[in-house]
Protein backbone atom coordinates (compact mmCIF):
# COMPACT_ATOMS: atom_id res chain seq x y z
CA UNK A 1 0.00 0.00 0.00
CA UNK A 2 1.39 3.44 -0.92
CA UNK A 3 1.96 6.18 1.61
CA UNK A 4 -0.82 8.30 0.17
CA UNK A 5 -3.41 5.53 0.51
CA UNK A 6 -2.34 4.88 4.11
CA UNK A 7 -2.89 8.51 5.01
CA UNK A 8 -6.35 8.50 3.46
CA UNK A 9 -7.50 5.49 5.52
CA UNK A 10 -5.92 6.35 8.84
CA UNK A 11 -7.53 8.04 11.86
CA UNK A 12 -7.07 11.83 12.11
CA UNK A 13 -5.87 11.63 15.70
CA UNK A 14 -2.99 9.23 14.81
CA UNK A 15 -1.60 10.25 11.42
CA UNK A 16 -2.10 13.94 12.02
CA UNK A 17 0.21 13.69 15.05
CA UNK A 18 2.91 11.89 13.01
CA UNK A 19 2.65 14.31 10.15
CA UNK A 20 3.05 17.29 12.43
CA UNK A 21 6.15 15.74 13.96
CA UNK A 22 4.70 15.21 17.43
CA UNK A 23 7.02 13.18 19.60
CA UNK A 24 6.01 10.35 21.94
CA UNK A 25 6.96 12.51 24.94
CA UNK A 26 4.60 15.24 23.79
CA UNK A 27 1.80 12.75 23.38
CA UNK A 28 2.32 11.39 26.89
CA UNK A 29 2.29 14.92 28.32
CA UNK A 30 -1.00 15.60 26.53
CA UNK A 31 -2.47 12.39 27.94
CA UNK A 32 -1.44 13.34 31.45
CA UNK A 33 -3.00 16.76 31.04
CA UNK A 34 -6.26 15.24 29.84
CA UNK A 35 -6.33 12.81 32.73
CA UNK A 36 -5.86 15.66 35.20
CA UNK A 37 -8.61 17.65 33.51
CA UNK A 38 -10.91 14.62 33.70
CA UNK A 39 -10.33 14.36 37.44
CA UNK A 40 -11.15 18.04 37.89
CA UNK A 41 -14.37 17.62 35.92
CA UNK A 42 -15.33 14.57 37.97
CA UNK A 43 -14.70 16.52 41.19
CA UNK A 44 -16.86 19.40 39.97
CA UNK A 45 -19.67 17.05 38.92
CA UNK A 46 -19.51 15.27 42.27
CA UNK A 47 -19.87 18.62 44.08
CA UNK A 48 -22.84 19.60 41.89
CA UNK A 49 -24.48 16.21 42.44
CA UNK A 50 -24.06 16.50 46.19
CA UNK A 51 -25.63 19.98 46.19
CA UNK A 52 -28.57 18.73 44.09
CA UNK A 53 -29.10 15.76 46.39
CA UNK A 54 -29.16 18.07 49.41
CA UNK A 55 -31.70 20.36 47.70
CA UNK A 56 -33.92 17.38 46.82
CA UNK A 57 -33.93 16.19 50.43
CA UNK A 58 -35.14 19.62 51.60
CA UNK A 59 -37.86 20.00 48.93
CA UNK A 60 -41.33 18.33 49.21
CA UNK A 61 -41.94 15.53 46.78
CA UNK A 62 -44.14 16.31 43.78
CA UNK A 63 -46.55 13.81 42.40
CA UNK A 64 -45.20 14.25 38.91
CA UNK A 65 -41.75 12.80 38.25
CA UNK A 66 -39.63 14.44 35.54
CA UNK A 67 -38.86 12.24 32.57
CA UNK A 68 -35.41 10.65 32.71
CA UNK A 69 -33.05 11.84 30.07
CA UNK A 70 -31.27 9.27 27.91
CA UNK A 71 -27.62 9.12 28.83
CA UNK A 72 -25.49 10.32 25.99
CA UNK A 73 -23.46 7.50 24.47
CA UNK A 74 -19.81 8.40 24.51
CA UNK A 75 -17.31 6.36 22.49
CA UNK A 76 -13.61 6.61 23.11
CA UNK A 77 -11.70 7.74 20.05
CA UNK A 78 -10.40 4.69 18.19
CA UNK A 79 -8.65 4.08 14.91
CA UNK A 80 -10.83 3.83 11.87
CA UNK A 81 -11.58 0.30 10.70
CA UNK A 82 -9.93 1.11 7.39
CA UNK A 83 -6.58 1.66 9.10
CA UNK A 84 -4.87 -1.71 9.65
CA UNK A 85 -1.59 -2.63 11.42
CA UNK A 86 -0.09 -3.24 8.00
CA UNK A 87 -0.99 0.26 6.96
CA UNK A 88 0.61 1.78 10.05
CA UNK A 89 3.74 -0.34 9.75
CA UNK A 90 4.02 0.48 6.10
CA UNK A 91 4.04 4.13 7.05
CA UNK A 92 7.26 3.46 8.96
CA UNK A 93 6.02 5.03 12.29
CA UNK A 94 4.97 3.27 15.50
CA UNK A 95 1.20 3.46 16.27
CA UNK A 96 0.73 5.99 19.04
CA UNK A 97 -2.24 5.75 21.36
CA UNK A 98 -5.02 8.25 20.64
CA UNK A 99 -5.38 11.12 23.16
CA UNK A 100 -7.83 10.23 25.92
CA UNK A 101 -11.15 12.17 26.03
CA UNK A 102 -12.89 12.95 29.25
CA UNK A 103 -15.64 10.41 29.80
CA UNK A 104 -19.07 12.00 29.76
CA UNK A 105 -21.32 10.87 32.59
CA UNK A 106 -25.05 10.34 32.06
CA UNK A 107 -26.92 13.61 32.55
CA UNK A 108 -28.68 13.82 35.89
CA UNK A 109 -32.40 14.50 35.92
CA UNK A 110 -33.20 18.19 36.23
CA UNK A 111 -33.67 19.33 39.78
CA UNK A 112 -37.32 19.28 40.80
CA UNK A 113 -38.80 22.75 41.10
CA UNK A 114 -39.43 23.75 44.66
CA UNK A 115 -43.09 23.36 45.49
CA UNK A 116 -44.68 26.58 46.66
CA UNK A 117 -46.00 26.32 50.14
CA UNK A 118 -49.64 27.26 50.35
CA UNK A 119 -50.08 30.49 52.24
CA UNK A 120 -52.75 30.43 54.91
CA UNK A 121 -55.98 31.94 53.61
CA UNK A 122 -56.34 35.52 54.70
CA UNK A 123 -59.72 36.48 56.14
CA UNK A 124 -61.73 38.36 53.54
CA UNK A 125 -62.65 41.83 54.71
CA UNK A 126 -66.38 42.42 54.76
CA UNK A 127 -67.35 44.62 51.87
CA UNK A 128 -68.74 47.95 52.93
CA UNK A 129 -72.29 48.61 51.69
CA UNK A 130 -72.51 50.91 48.70
CA UNK A 131 -75.26 52.96 50.40
CA UNK A 132 -76.36 53.55 53.96
CA UNK A 133 -79.82 54.43 55.24
CA UNK A 134 -81.52 54.55 58.64
CA UNK A 135 -84.71 55.19 60.52
CA UNK A 136 -84.33 57.83 63.22
CA UNK A 137 -86.35 58.41 66.35
CA UNK A 138 -86.30 58.16 70.12
CA UNK A 139 -87.16 55.56 71.25
CA UNK A 140 -86.62 53.55 68.08
CA UNK A 141 -85.97 49.97 69.18
CA UNK A 142 -89.54 48.88 68.38
CA UNK A 143 -89.38 49.96 64.73
CA UNK A 144 -90.12 47.38 62.04
CA UNK A 145 -88.71 49.62 59.30
CA UNK A 146 -85.33 47.83 59.17
CA UNK A 147 -87.09 44.53 58.41
CA UNK A 148 -89.12 46.10 55.61
CA UNK A 149 -86.28 47.98 53.96
CA UNK A 150 -83.77 45.15 54.17
CA UNK A 151 -86.28 42.80 52.54
CA UNK A 152 -86.80 45.32 49.75
CA UNK A 153 -83.10 45.87 49.03
CA UNK A 154 -82.45 42.13 49.11
CA UNK A 155 -85.23 41.61 46.57
CA UNK A 156 -83.74 44.36 44.39
CA UNK A 157 -80.23 42.92 44.66
CA UNK A 158 -78.81 46.07 46.26
CA UNK A 159 -76.04 45.88 48.86
CA UNK A 160 -77.55 48.72 50.90
CA UNK A 161 -77.48 48.85 54.69
CA UNK A 162 -80.50 50.06 56.69
CA UNK A 163 -80.41 50.42 60.46
CA UNK A 164 -82.31 51.98 63.36
CA UNK A 165 -80.57 54.87 65.14
CA UNK A 166 -81.76 56.53 68.32
CA UNK A 167 -81.72 60.29 67.64
CA UNK A 168 -83.52 62.93 69.68
CA UNK A 169 -85.04 66.12 68.33
CA UNK A 170 -82.14 68.17 69.74
CA UNK A 171 -79.50 65.91 68.21
CA UNK A 172 -81.07 65.76 64.74
CA UNK A 173 -79.22 68.73 63.12
CA UNK A 174 -75.83 67.46 64.25
CA UNK A 175 -76.57 63.93 63.12
CA UNK A 176 -77.62 64.97 59.63
CA UNK A 177 -74.71 67.41 59.36
CA UNK A 178 -72.24 64.63 60.09
CA UNK A 179 -73.42 62.20 57.41
CA UNK A 180 -70.91 61.20 54.74
CA UNK A 181 -71.36 60.73 50.97
CA UNK A 182 -72.27 57.05 51.43
CA UNK A 183 -75.59 58.05 53.02
CA UNK A 184 -78.61 58.00 50.71
CA UNK A 185 -81.64 58.64 52.91
CA UNK A 186 -83.44 58.69 56.24
CA UNK A 187 -86.82 57.60 57.55
CA UNK A 188 -88.18 59.66 60.44
CA UNK A 189 -90.65 59.05 63.25
CA UNK A 190 -92.24 61.63 65.54
CA UNK A 191 -91.26 64.14 66.74
CA UNK A 192 -88.57 64.35 64.07
CA UNK A 193 -91.08 64.72 61.23
CA UNK A 194 -91.68 68.34 62.19
CA UNK A 195 -88.20 69.06 63.57
CA UNK A 196 -86.57 68.20 60.24
CA UNK A 197 -88.50 70.76 58.19
CA UNK A 198 -86.13 73.75 58.79
CA UNK A 199 -83.17 71.58 57.70
CA UNK A 200 -84.60 70.67 54.30
CA UNK A 201 -83.75 72.28 50.97
CA UNK A 202 -87.18 71.44 49.56
CA UNK A 203 -90.35 69.56 50.50
CA UNK A 204 -93.12 67.92 48.51
CA UNK A 205 -96.75 69.04 48.51
CA UNK A 206 -97.91 66.40 50.97
CA UNK A 207 -95.23 67.37 53.51
CA UNK A 208 -96.45 70.95 53.30
CA UNK A 209 -100.08 69.90 53.74
CA UNK A 210 -99.48 67.46 56.61
CA UNK A 211 -96.91 69.67 58.32
CA UNK A 212 -94.24 67.02 58.48
CA UNK A 213 -91.81 64.92 56.42
CA UNK A 214 -91.09 61.30 57.23
CA UNK A 215 -88.53 60.82 54.44
CA UNK A 216 -85.27 62.63 53.68
CA UNK A 217 -83.35 62.06 50.45
CA UNK A 218 -79.68 63.04 50.53
CA UNK A 219 -79.24 64.22 46.97
CA UNK A 220 -75.72 65.63 46.73
CA UNK A 221 -75.72 68.82 48.77
CA UNK A 222 -79.52 68.91 48.79
CA UNK A 223 -81.82 67.55 51.52
CA UNK A 224 -85.18 66.78 49.95
CA UNK A 225 -88.17 66.04 52.17
CA UNK A 226 -91.12 63.79 51.37
CA UNK A 227 -94.20 62.51 53.17
CA UNK A 228 -95.05 58.90 52.36
CA UNK A 229 -97.37 58.42 55.34
CA UNK A 230 -100.37 59.83 53.47
CA UNK A 231 -100.07 57.72 50.30
CA UNK A 232 -99.10 54.80 52.54
CA UNK A 233 -102.49 55.03 54.29
CA UNK A 234 -104.34 55.32 50.99
CA UNK A 235 -102.52 52.39 49.37
CA UNK A 236 -103.03 50.16 52.44
CA UNK A 237 -106.77 50.86 52.49
CA UNK A 238 -107.10 50.33 48.74
CA UNK A 239 -105.30 46.99 49.05
CA UNK A 240 -107.86 46.02 51.71
CA UNK A 241 -110.76 46.94 49.41
CA UNK A 242 -111.53 50.49 50.55
CA UNK A 243 -111.19 52.52 47.37
CA UNK A 244 -113.08 55.55 48.68
CA UNK A 245 -114.71 56.87 51.84
CA UNK A 246 -117.26 59.69 51.92
CA UNK A 247 -117.58 59.94 55.68
CA UNK A 248 -114.60 59.34 57.96
CA UNK A 249 -113.93 59.33 61.71
CA UNK A 250 -110.40 60.12 62.92
CA UNK A 251 -109.40 59.33 66.51
CA UNK A 252 -106.57 61.48 67.86
CA UNK A 253 -105.33 65.03 67.31
CA UNK A 254 -101.58 64.58 66.90
CA UNK A 255 -99.28 64.79 63.89
CA UNK A 256 -100.42 61.44 62.50
CA UNK A 257 -103.99 62.74 62.52
CA UNK A 258 -102.88 65.41 60.05
CA UNK A 259 -101.68 62.71 57.64
CA UNK A 260 -104.96 60.82 58.18
CA UNK A 261 -106.92 63.97 57.33
CA UNK A 262 -105.00 64.45 54.07
CA UNK A 263 -105.49 60.75 53.28
CA UNK A 264 -109.24 61.08 53.85
CA UNK A 265 -109.31 63.88 51.29
CA UNK A 266 -107.40 61.71 48.81
CA UNK A 267 -110.01 58.95 49.32
CA UNK A 268 -112.75 61.38 48.31
CA UNK A 269 -114.09 62.21 51.79
CA UNK A 270 -116.63 65.03 52.03
CA UNK A 271 -116.85 65.27 55.79
CA UNK A 272 -114.66 64.16 58.67
CA UNK A 273 -115.26 63.97 62.40
CA UNK A 274 -112.05 64.29 64.43
CA UNK A 275 -112.31 63.02 68.03
CA UNK A 276 -109.69 64.33 70.45
CA UNK A 277 -108.93 64.54 74.17
CA UNK A 278 -108.06 68.23 74.23
CA UNK A 279 -110.14 70.54 72.06
CA UNK A 280 -107.89 73.53 72.80
CA UNK A 281 -104.82 71.83 71.32
CA UNK A 282 -106.64 70.88 68.13
CA UNK A 283 -107.16 74.32 66.65
CA UNK A 284 -104.86 73.49 63.71
CA UNK A 285 -107.32 70.92 62.35
CA UNK A 286 -109.92 73.35 60.98
CA UNK A 287 -107.53 75.41 58.80
CA UNK A 288 -106.05 72.22 57.32
CA UNK A 289 -109.52 70.74 56.65
CA UNK A 290 -110.53 73.99 54.96
CA UNK A 291 -107.46 73.87 52.69
CA UNK A 292 -108.36 70.30 51.76
CA UNK A 293 -111.99 71.18 51.00
CA UNK A 294 -113.37 69.07 53.86
CA UNK A 295 -116.23 69.72 56.24
CA UNK A 296 -114.88 68.90 59.67
CA UNK A 297 -116.24 68.60 63.19
CA UNK A 298 -113.95 68.36 66.21
CA UNK A 299 -115.42 66.46 69.13
CA UNK A 300 -114.33 64.79 72.37
CA UNK A 301 -113.88 61.03 72.46
CA UNK A 302 -117.05 60.53 74.45
CA UNK A 303 -119.12 61.65 71.45
CA UNK A 304 -117.50 59.34 68.93
CA UNK A 305 -120.64 57.35 68.15
CA UNK A 306 -123.47 59.72 69.07
CA UNK A 307 -124.46 60.27 65.46
CA UNK A 308 -126.87 57.99 63.65
CA UNK A 309 -124.68 58.22 60.57
CA UNK A 310 -122.32 55.28 60.22
CA UNK A 311 -118.86 56.23 58.94
CA UNK A 312 -117.38 54.33 56.03
CA UNK A 313 -114.01 54.35 57.72
CA UNK A 314 -112.64 54.83 61.22
CA UNK A 315 -108.94 55.76 61.45
CA UNK A 316 -107.31 55.47 64.87
CA UNK A 317 -104.04 57.39 65.26
CA UNK A 318 -103.71 56.55 68.95
CA UNK A 319 -100.50 54.94 70.29
CA UNK A 320 -100.51 51.16 70.62
CA UNK A 321 -102.16 49.85 73.76
CA UNK A 322 -104.07 53.07 74.42
CA UNK A 323 -107.62 52.73 75.66
CA UNK A 324 -110.17 55.29 74.59
CA UNK A 325 -113.54 56.56 75.71
CA UNK A 326 -114.76 56.23 72.16
CA UNK A 327 -117.46 53.57 72.02
CA UNK A 328 -118.88 52.21 68.79
CA UNK A 329 -121.99 50.09 68.52
CA UNK A 330 -121.87 46.56 67.20
CA UNK A 331 -123.71 47.73 64.10
CA UNK A 332 -121.08 50.40 63.36
CA UNK A 333 -118.19 47.99 63.92
CA UNK A 334 -119.71 45.50 61.51
CA UNK A 335 -120.32 48.06 58.77
CA UNK A 336 -117.29 50.34 59.11
CA UNK A 337 -113.69 49.44 58.33
CA UNK A 338 -111.20 50.15 61.11
CA UNK A 339 -107.72 51.25 60.19
CA UNK A 340 -105.51 51.29 63.30
CA UNK A 341 -102.10 52.90 62.67
CA UNK A 342 -100.70 51.17 65.75
CA UNK A 343 -99.16 47.72 65.33
CA UNK A 344 -97.37 47.03 68.60
CA UNK A 345 -98.83 45.44 70.65
CA UNK A 346 -101.36 43.81 68.37
CA UNK A 347 -104.27 43.60 68.43
CA UNK A 348 -105.02 46.95 70.02
CA UNK A 349 -108.03 47.28 72.34
CA UNK A 350 -110.01 48.91 69.53
CA UNK A 351 -109.01 46.21 67.03
CA UNK A 352 -110.23 43.54 69.46
CA UNK A 353 -113.62 45.27 69.67
CA UNK A 354 -113.94 45.21 65.88
CA UNK A 355 -112.78 41.62 65.56
CA UNK A 356 -115.21 40.47 68.25
CA UNK A 357 -118.15 41.20 65.94
CA UNK A 358 -116.47 40.18 62.70
CA UNK A 359 -115.63 43.72 61.59
CA UNK A 360 -112.86 44.45 59.05
CA UNK A 361 -109.57 45.66 60.53
CA UNK A 362 -106.41 46.87 58.80
CA UNK A 363 -103.22 46.84 60.84
CA UNK A 364 -100.80 49.73 60.97
CA UNK A 365 -98.21 47.35 59.57
CA UNK A 366 -99.97 47.61 56.20
CA UNK A 367 -99.51 51.37 56.18
CA UNK A 368 -95.92 50.96 57.35
CA UNK A 369 -95.18 48.55 54.50
CA UNK A 370 -96.75 50.70 51.81
CA UNK A 371 -95.16 53.93 52.99
CA UNK A 372 -91.82 52.09 53.19
CA UNK A 373 -92.26 50.90 49.59
CA UNK A 374 -92.65 54.53 48.52
CA UNK A 375 -89.54 55.42 50.52
CA UNK A 376 -87.61 52.73 48.67
CA UNK A 377 -88.79 54.28 45.38
CA UNK A 378 -87.44 57.63 46.54
CA UNK A 379 -84.11 56.24 47.71
CA UNK A 380 -83.64 54.25 44.48
CA UNK A 381 -84.83 56.73 41.82
CA UNK A 382 -85.49 60.00 43.66
CA UNK A 383 -89.16 59.87 42.63
CA UNK A 384 -92.03 58.44 44.74
CA UNK A 385 -94.10 58.00 41.56
CA UNK A 386 -91.50 55.85 39.77
CA UNK A 387 -92.33 52.16 40.27
CA UNK A 388 -89.53 49.79 41.18
CA UNK A 389 -88.36 46.95 38.99
CA UNK A 390 -90.48 43.88 39.81
CA UNK A 391 -92.33 45.96 42.38
CA UNK A 392 -94.97 43.32 43.12
CA UNK A 393 -92.24 40.88 44.17
CA UNK A 394 -90.55 43.56 46.25
CA UNK A 395 -93.78 44.37 48.09
CA UNK A 396 -94.49 40.68 48.66
CA UNK A 397 -91.06 40.28 50.27
CA UNK A 398 -91.72 43.27 52.51
CA UNK A 399 -95.12 42.02 53.64
CA UNK A 400 -93.67 38.59 54.36
CA UNK A 401 -90.91 40.21 56.43
CA UNK A 402 -93.47 41.66 58.86
CA UNK A 403 -95.96 38.76 58.71
CA UNK A 404 -99.00 40.28 57.01
CA UNK A 405 -100.89 39.49 53.82
CA UNK A 406 -101.76 41.80 50.93
CA UNK A 407 -104.77 43.14 52.83
CA UNK A 408 -102.78 43.89 55.97
CA UNK A 409 -104.14 40.95 57.97
CA UNK A 410 -101.64 39.08 60.17
CA UNK A 411 -100.49 35.81 58.66
CA UNK A 412 -100.85 32.78 60.90
CA UNK A 413 -97.48 31.05 61.33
Amino acid sequence: MSESSARQGDDETTDAAVEDGVSEASAEASIAELVERERELEAEEAAVAEAEDAAEREEPEDDEEPADEEPAAVDAAAPDDSATPDDSAEAGDPLEPAPLQAEKKPAKPAAKPAAKKASPAKPTAKKAPSRRLAVLGSPIGHSRSPELHRAAYDALGLDWAYEAVDVTEEALPGFIGGLGPEWRGLSLTMPLKKAVLPLLSETDRISDQAGGANTVLLDGDELRGFNTDVPGIVRALQAAGREQARYVHILGGGATAASALVAAADLGAERVDVHVRDLARSAWIEPLASDLGLRVRIRPFSQADRSLDVPDLVISTLPGGTTTEAVYTDSTRRRSMLFDVAYEPWPTPLARQWESVGGRVVSGLAMLAHQALLQVRIFVSGDPLQPLQDEDEVLAAMLEAVGIDEQGAPVEV
